[in-house]
């Protein structure tokens, strides 16, 4: 199952731990060409594709929420040593502000059926 809400493309799948198989996920344009990507469940990068999409294996059915390294802020709560985007000073900066409540709110609430279905 792949949910999208701009910018979070999450991936969840139901083959288990233990499964041999594995799932390889094909999104197209999800992002822009050549973007560096996040997975914020294990801080790895990913890189989009020419045309926006990814192409990324999921080892063991877990699951995956990326977003553009440039939403993560910088010295932020999440993934900080890849974030790209504005580095923390003061309680009003503006910019997309993405936290680990935030992260989980936005997966639970698309998890549950209000969300677009990819």
């Amino acid at each position: 199952m792949a949910i999208s809400k701009p910018p979070m493309l999450a991936l969840f799948t139901n083959v288990g731990s233990e499964s041999l198989r594995g799932v390889n996920w094909k999104v197209d344009a999800a992002f822009l060409p050549n973007e560096q990507l996040v997975d914020v469940l294990t801080c790895a990068k990913v890189l989009a594709d020419e045309h926006g999409g990814v192409n990324i294996p999921s080892a063991y059915g877990m699951p995956q929420v990326l977003m553009p390294a440039a939403s993560l802020r910088q010295g932020g709560a999440v993934c900080p040593n890849v974030a790209t985007g504005i580095r923390a000073r003061s309680a009003g900066l503006p910019g997309v502000r993405v936290t680990w409540a935030v992260v989980l709110a936005s997966t639970l609430f698309f998890v549950l059926g209000r969300g677009r279905w990819v």
